[in-house]
């Protein structure tokens, strides 16, 4: 059976396993984070933005937002979500991995990069290269907010377990392997989907690693951005042992 690219399929069913995730509360701690520091918000980049629901709460919210991600099929659905919603979005199709050669606005007063997209960069260079790029596309004083999963997250709410769902014209299996060697996830998406009146079957093979936060500060301090802060799950307050999130808050200096 072949393998299919991420967000392919699964693309296609993500905002129904999604539902329970509240796109506006996150947004809010979002902006209350860049807040917390004074920084004042008004244009956004959302990096690996996904199926937009993120973008759609910022953009009701009154803030000028962009989305970037990798999937065509993801930013063909955010398109319409946006559009369906009366909002015409800036979206644009690359890695974040290096963004820069698009020439995207270099004013942005916030970066975001949010549900673990980072972890999907497997290598260090990478994450260095979407520090730099990031780095380049921000004003002066504008901050870069972003959240990882922690090792615990994967070792006590996915390694070695699997979920499946059946939608209405659509099923899912989620299969997940940890590594805690290498710090490596693998999850195996087999989607079945319903096309001219038959099922169909993809195999996508998602990839994620933990990097410790030690690593991501001193890359970040190597790119010339201020730390201020990194944060417990959903809230501002520190980070404790028993973490599956973690929101890391830097600047840009003036």
């Amino acid at each position: 059976m072949a393998k299919y690219p991420v967000y392919s399929a699964f693309a296609e069913i993500y905002d129904q396993v999604m539902r329970d995730v509240d796109y506006e509360g996150w947004s809010r701690h979002l902006i209350d984070l860049a807040n917390r520091y004074g920084v004042k918000v008004k244009k956004i980049l959302d990096l690996a933005c996904g199926s937009g629901s993120m973008l759609l709460c910022l953009l009701k919210n009154g803030y000028e937002a962009s989305g970037l991600d990798l999937s065509e099929i993801m930013l063909r659905i955010a398109g319409e979500k946006c559009k369906k919603a009366g909002f015409a979005v800036p979206l644009y199709r690359t890695s974040m991995e290096s963004f820069s050669r698009l020439k995207l606005p270099r004013n942005f007063d916030l970066i975001a990069c949010l549900y673990d997209s980072l972890n999907y960069i497997l290598e260090e260079r990478g994450v260095i290269g979407c520090f730099a790029d990031v780095y380049k596309h921000l004003r002066p004083g504008g901050a870069f907010i972003f959240d990882v999963t922690t090792e615990y997250n994967l070792l006590h709410n996915f390694a070695g377990y699997t979920f499946a769902e059946n939608f209405n014209k659509a099923s899912y299996i989620w299969e997940n392997e940890y590594d805690i060697i290498k710090k490596i996830c693998n999850s195996k998406v087999t989607v079945f989907y319903e096309e001219d009146g038959q099922y169909k079957k993809q195999i996508e093979m998602h990839t994620q690693r933990v990097y410790p936060t030690s690593t991501l500060l001193e890359m970040l301090h190597n790119e010339g951005f201020e730390n201020l802060g990194t944060f417990h799950n959903m809230t501002q307050k520190p980070v404790e042992e028993k973490c599956e999130r973690i929101h890391f808050v830097c600047r840009k200096p003036e």
